[in-house]
């Protein structure tokens, strides 16, 4: 594939080849919980572009506000709602500013702060990456 070719990513969305994605959960969002997901050694750098969210659990009467983070420092653009009340399979996302905090070391985490608001719920995150040389 040429450079700017695009293929299918498992999100359902045309993805810029090069761009890899992470799946993680299903994650409770009903308790403020930090949840750490480490770069592997030997892996490099990452730059994470988008988190997306899908709800595997009925979210309860609360928003479930989650923050994006590069170990504890918030990722510009990286704050992602899930609306009180949301249904099976429903899709949330940020995209995440191309600047230093976008950035990952290997052996760094990237944390998904959530800040426990709604009362019930789990969803699935996808975080889209790609790797830097």
């Amino acid at each position: 594939m040429a450079s700017g070719d695009k293929r299918i990513g498992t999100s359902g969305d045309s993805m810029p080849f090069g761009t890899e994605v992470l799946s993680v959960g299903p994650l409770l969002q009903a308790d403020a919980l930090i949840f750490p997901i480490y770069v592997p050694v030997g892996m490099g750098t990452i730059r994470v572009k988008k988190v997306r969210s899908v709800v595997n659990i009925l979210i309860g009467t609360g928003n479930s506000v989650v923050t994006i983070k590069n170990k504890t420092t918030g990722m510009t653009g990286g704050t992602l709602t899930i609306t009180a009340a949301s249904a099976i399979a429903a899709k949330d996302s940020c995209d995440i500013v191309d600047d230093a905090n976008a950035y990952v070391a290997e052996g760094d985490y990237i944390a998904l702060d959530h800040d426990g608001g709604s009362d019930a719920g789990e969803a699935t995150f996808f975080i889209e990456f790609e790797r830097c040389q």
